[in-house]
């Protein structure tokens, strides 16, 4: 029972970073980049297989794919010379839905083709790192596809 409310607890913590106003800069993209980096770490430490590595290629392109489009809906405005980011209800609703976006990977990919699984147990949160890093990157990449100037100002005002 305790992991539900503290499952809601960072529910609530995640919505309300979500509709929080912050400033733009290079951890948008620096951030996913080390989250896929460690586990790239992990995996390499476990020699993992084919199939396993295929999976986490999956879900890292699935998540991106959810955040390209979670990215059309973030809010982007100057505030006191600051360029910042805001999401919406429709991001939260966009982030909430993209959760089952591992499950489907691991339910529809790999018990479908009897991949054995290696990251379990203690490394079973590696597969959500590839899945969370892919949705911050394709968020990160649409906002700086569609306001360029606003990541230049930015990147030049943070150094």
């Amino acid at each position: 029972m305790n992991y539900i409310w503290m499952a809601l607890l960072i529910l609530i913590v995640m919505a309300k970073r979500q509709l929080t106003p912050r400033p733009i800069s290079a951890g948008l993209v620096t951030f996913p980049l080390i989250l896929i980096c460690f586990g790239g770490y992990i995996t390499t430490q476990l020699s993992l297989g084919g199939g396993e590595i295929t999976s986490l290629v999956l879900s890292l392109v699935m998540g991106a794919a959810v955040g390209l489009y979670e990215g059309r809906f973030v809010r982007v405005f100057e505030q006191g010379g600051i360029w910042m980011r805001q999401g919406s209800i429709v991001t939260l609703g966009i982030w909430l839905l993209s959760i089952p976006v591992r499950f489907i990977v691991k339910y529809g990919f790999i018990q479908l083709c009897h991949i054995p699984v290696q990251l379990t147990g203690s490394y079973a949160y590696v597969p959500y790192l590839f899945s969370l890093a892919g949705i911050m990157l394709g968020r990160a990449g649409y906002l700086i596809v569609k306001y360029p100037g606003e990541f230049q100002k930015s990147a030049a005002a943070n150094q």
